[in-house]
């Protein structure tokens, strides 16, 4: 059984016209649900504490991105199936612009699926979630950063590859297939009960932006107050600001005009499956746990959001709930009838999908990816970096946060003209004594 199912893990394949690798679990539905607005694109940024050279920059690019051949690809289609062309050429990095993971479209000939843009200060990496996920994403942006200062001769003081740094790839190391493995079919556990079905979520209504605009808002908090007000709940700082986000969502709710449709706010927290399930995959291994209220019951005070919240969690985020989502999600691939069904008909699938299991189910998202660390020869030279998320033409607003040295990097991502949910969420966070350094992004005229 371990052999056959090594076709569905192993994602790399050789053939006359050179490599090419089959879409894992989570970024086979991408192509198919993405537009020019909705793009997959999140990013990570590096802001450094000198001007960046651009020479330097792009060869350091061109090395790291042939370390992560896996990365530099462009999406093909199939009668049966899309896949991952290997790039022929080294990306170049872009000049950034004041709107984010837009004017990006994955289906588009020659695309790369992914980009790195550059200001003056600011090394940034905007990657589409068919090829990875937060993690693998900062692995390659850390090695990038590492290399680019290495080649400016800052040494990074500590070994890399291994340890805390193990995410810090050698340009010049060897590459090992099982950074590009699908980590949902290594651990497939075959047949189990499908997840309990969750309830359609309330969207918030209101006018989008003009296409072509993401507007980002980035607040800085004191990270050490932070957990402390996290301790004091006996909570996480992901379920304290999740319950920061809930309490603003049934805010919204129940400020509508009239009474929604909907009854049911829900927000979405993605879990990283390499806590539960040793892989070293630099492609997507992530899943979610949906945290949700019925507000036909009712408002909820902040403190039993908290309370609820907390226990939601610790429901969710066990290996075997989890394992639950892997075989469905990852059962689907390896089923014949639907392996047989022509791309066209996927895609119909796809879309169904990820509305029915997906959008519908959720009203915001928020994402940690927790604590940046460098090595000690690097870290003097960034100043400061964010995590912007993906944007969403149903959600519209999400957010993404990382924590780096003393600070706590909360931003969000808004394809919405009001911005009550942003004024709400911080309004919030000073009403529990937490005060936000707010900056947003000016669009160009």
């Amino acid at each position: 059984m371990r052999d056959k199912s090594q076709r569905f893990i192993h994602t790399k394949q050789v053939d006359e016209s050179g490599a090419w690798y089959s879409l894992d679990n989570a970024g086979v539905i991408m192509p198919a649900v993405s537009d020019d607005v909705a793009t997959s694109l999140f990013r990570l940024e590096f802001t450094l504490a000198e001007p960046i050279d651009s020479i330097i920059l792009n060869r350091a690019l061109a090395e790291t991105s042939n370390r992560f051949p896996y990365f530099n690809v462009t999406l093909k289609r199939g009668f049966f199936w899309y896949y991952l062309d290997q790039s022929r050429s080294s990306p170049q990095a872009c000049e950034d612009d004041a709107s984010p993971c837009q004017s990006f479209n994955m289906n588009k000939r020659g695309t790369c699926l992914f980009r790195v843009r550059a200001s003056r200060y600011t090394i940034a990496g905007e990657f589409s979630h068919a090829i990875t996920d937060g993690s693998g994403a900062m692995s390659f942006m850390k090695t990038l950063l590492a290399r680019y200062l290495a080649l400016r001769g800052i040494e990074p003081g500590a070994e890399l590859g291994t340890g805390e740094f193990a995410d810090i790839l050698e340009v010049n190391g060897q590459l090992d297939r099982e950074e590009y493995e699908d980590g949902y079919q290594k651990y497939f556990p075959g047949k189990l009960p499908v997840p309990e079905p969750n309830p359609r979520a309330w969207h918030m209504h209101t006018p989008h932006l003009p296409k072509g605009q993401y507007r980002i808002i980035t607040a800085r908090l004191k990270l050490e107050e932070v957990l402390q007000e996290a301790k004091k709940r006996k909570v996480t700082i992901t379920e304290l600001l999740a319950a920061v986000y809930l309490d603003v969502l049934q805010t919204l709710w129940f400020a509508e005009r009239r009474r929604p449709k909907y009854h049911h706010i829900s927000l979405e927290i993605p879990v990283n499956l390499r806590q539960f399930f040793k892989s070293r995959t630099n492609r997507n291994f992530s899943l979610f746990i949906l945290l949700g209220e019925n507000l036909q019951l009712g408002p909820r005070s902040f403190e039993e959001l908290v309370s609820r919240i907390h226990y939601q969690m610790k429901l969710g985020n066990d290996p075997k709930s989890l394992a639950r989502q892997i075989a469905r999600n990852a059962g689907g691939t390896r089923n014949i009838f639907v392996r047989v069904l022509p791309l066209f008909l996927k895609e119909v699938a796809a879309r169904i999908l990820f509305n029915t299991l997906g959008e519908n189910m959720l009203s915001g998202f928020i994402t940690n990816l927790g604590a940046l660390r460098l090595p000690p020869g690097l870290a003097p030279h960034v100043v400061s970096a964010a995590f912007v998320p993906p944007p969403s033409a149903s959600t519209l607003t999400n957010a993404a946060v990382l924590s780096w040295k003393d600070d706590l990097i909360l931003t969000f991502g808004s394809l919405a003209q009001s911005r009550e949910l942003e004024r709400l969420f911080f309004r919030r966070l000073r009403d529990l004594g937490l005060v936000a350094s707010v900056r947003g992004r000016e669009f160009e005229e």
